[in-house]
């Protein structure tokens, strides 16, 4: 559109140019006709002063003379006496060319007009002249236009299909972006309600993606995506479509199948060819794939939007219990997210209005049973669901990013509580992987410490082993800067996960809790006592305190002093409790 209007411009510019130029030819010759007109007259005033009987001369006729051996201006002079008869007339012998243009001045004598004097040139020069511009005007304006007109349209046209390709398709990967796959989603409903056919969708999330891109680098991460979507485009029909959605998110439509027996299919391919070992810069790369499915079928009311909930819903579900497989979207996965929604809502109105509590349970020596600190655990009323336990509603903390102010909460009211108690009393605060890992854990201590004035040696943070997943220098990098702080560090849950034993060597607790699974089988299975064992035996040579979890009878209690284990902690020695109770419990 933009190079039409530049070529209509230039030919425009083009039409106009002579009409320019004739206009103003015009101009100057009228300009220049009546100031001759205007001198002619003075001089025949002049004459005829000097002779009065100018007049007397009748339709004289002069032809008019060269000057310098040059042709004189070629105009014509004439004077009409006060009745409008001419009196003399002075011209070129052979006339003037048509058109001609004239202009008078009047012949005075005083204030008495006593003739007229008039000029007259031929205007045929500048009307030829003007015929040359317009047609070099009209043959350049056309060469112009038909420029701007032809070749630059193709470049536009190139342009235009780029745009609308870059607006319709993922930049990296060259499949269909998320716009389209709703357009296409929204047709391929449509024609199967006419068709009675049964239309799956498939969402895709890669496992273990993030891996990649933090070991190897993005490049590396943007190779990946291209062979996936290369694998991925591999796996299916030409009716079907396949989307990145953004990310490590893909999705596919499956049209006009027999469901659920192909989409059952397709997802075991998908996942079979994911898994395959994939060469990037020299490095062999192992990823999966997590494949969410929901189906809308002919019987049932189904909208893009809808079917793209229940398909992430079906995802979320594989990824809660292992990644790398395929599930299909149930009603009670729906019933789920939305007691899942309403749950954060009324997490994020607790903590906002002060609703969220800390109980105390209290940490014992052994063997004299002395109180020497307590374990903060945070409690929750929810309204109109009385006490929800931890277990229900810490995950929806930390999946919507509430965990990190939740977990500076409890660190300043532990803090501010245990500044309170007797001074060789300590008090535990778990931290979990998702807070460790969001920002700001390490301002939060220490505000909490000083806005308590509690020393941080009695300050003691529980980490399991989540948080030592991802072995990264920043990981050491914080405990490190926690522990010079002043504050304690503890592994909690020891031994119910793959590498325990590895993490003491690349750090230095101050704690090791032995997890109450073990405990609660003391007396009953051999083995589990062979753990608490041994587990006592690392503490005791690495010089670490060792705390049994779960301790809820004095059998247990009995076989743990045996083994020489220094702390427990559990029911048989006292239940969580309000913050007002433990700290009537430790003064008396």
């Amino acid at each position: 559109m933009v190079t039409l209007l530049a070529a209509a411009a230039a030919l425009t510019t083009a039409l106009a140019l002579p009409a320019a130029y004739l206009f103003a030819a015009y101009g100057r010759l009228d300009g220049r006709l009546e100031t001759s007109a205007t001198l002619h007259a003075a001089e025949v005033a002049e004459m005829a002063r000097a002779n009065p009987a100018f007049w007397e001369f009748e339709d004289l006729h002069v032809t008019a003379p060269s000057h310098n051996g040059r042709a004189a201006v070629p105009e014509r002079r004439s004077v009409f006496g006060a009745n409008g008869k001419l009196v003399m007339e002075a011209g070129p012998e052979q006339g003037l060319a048509w058109p001609v243009l004239s202009a008078s001045a009047p012949v005075r004598e005083g204030e008495r007009i006593i003739g007229q004097a008039e000029a007259a040139r031929s205007f045929r020069e500048e009307l030829i002249a003007t015929g040359l511009v317009s047609t070099s005007s009209v043959l350049l304006g056309g060469l112009i236009f038909l420029t701007l007109r032809t070749v630059p349209l193709r470049m536009l046209r190139r342009a235009l299909e780029r745009t609308a390709y870059l607006a319709a398709h993922d930049m990296l990967t060259g499949l269909p972006n998320r716009a389209i796959f709703g357009d296409r989603l929204t047709q391929a409903l449509a024609l199967a309600r006419r068709n009675g056919h049964t239309v799956a969708v498939l969402c895709l999330d890669l496992d273990r993606f993030k891996e990649v891109n933090d070991t190897l680098g993005h490049a590396a991460g943007d190779k990946l995506l291209r062979e996936v979507s290369a694998r991925l485009s591999a796996c299916l029909r030409e009716s079907d479509t396949l989307a990145r959605l953004g990310g490590d998110e893909f999705a596919v439509i499956q049209p006009q199948a027999a469901q659920p027996t192909d989409a059952e299919s397709l997802a075991r391919r998908i996942i079979a060819a994911i898994e395959r070992p994939v060469g990037i810069d020299g490095h062999e790369v192992t990823v999966g794939v997590s494949v969410g499915i929901a189906l809308a079928h002919p019987t049932r009311e189904a909208d893009p939007q809808r079917l793209m909930i229940e398909a992430d819903l079906a995802l979320y579900q594989v990824k809660e219990r292992g990644r790398g497989d395929f599930c299909f979207f149930s009603p009670e996965m729906n019933a789920r997210l939305m007691e899942r929604r309403a749950m954060e809502a009324d997490l994020r109105l607790a903590l906002a209005e002060g609703h969220l509590r800390l109980h105390y349970q209290p940490q014992v020596a052994l063997p004299s049973g002395r109180v020497i600190g307590a374990e903060a655990l945070l409690r929750w009323t929810r309204p109109g669901h009385g006490n929800v336990p931890p277990d229900r509603f810490i995950g929806v903390a930390e999946e919507t990013g509430l965990i990190a102010p939740i977990g500076a909460w409890a660190l300043h009211e532990a803090c501010r509580e245990a500044a309170g108690w007797p001074e060789h009393l300590g008090v535990a605060v778990n931290v979990s992987a998702v807070q460790f890992r969001l920002p700001g854990l390490y301002e939060a201590v220490a505000s909490a410490l000083k806005a308590s004035g509690l020393q941080p040696s009695r300050l003691e943070l529980e980490i399991t082993e989540g948080v030592l997943l991802n072995d990264t220098d920043d990981t050491l990098a914080m405990l490190n800067r926690l522990h010079a702080l002043g504050v304690k560090i503890a592994m909690d849950d020891f031994g119910t996960g793959y590498s325990s034993l590895g993490y003491l060597q690349k750090f230095t607790f101050d704690k090791i809790k032995i997890d109450r699974s073990f405990i609660q089988n003391l007396g009953n299975d051999a083995n589990s006592a062979a753990i608490v064992r041994a587990v006592v035996g690392i503490t005791r040579s690495l010089g670490v305190r060792a705390n049994a979890e779960g301790v809820e009878n004095a059998g247990q209690a009995d076989m743990l002093v045996a083994e020489g284990c220094g702390e427990v902690q559990g029911y048989h020695y006292g239940r969580p409790m309000p913050p007002g109770d433990f700290a009537r419990l430790v003064a008396g």
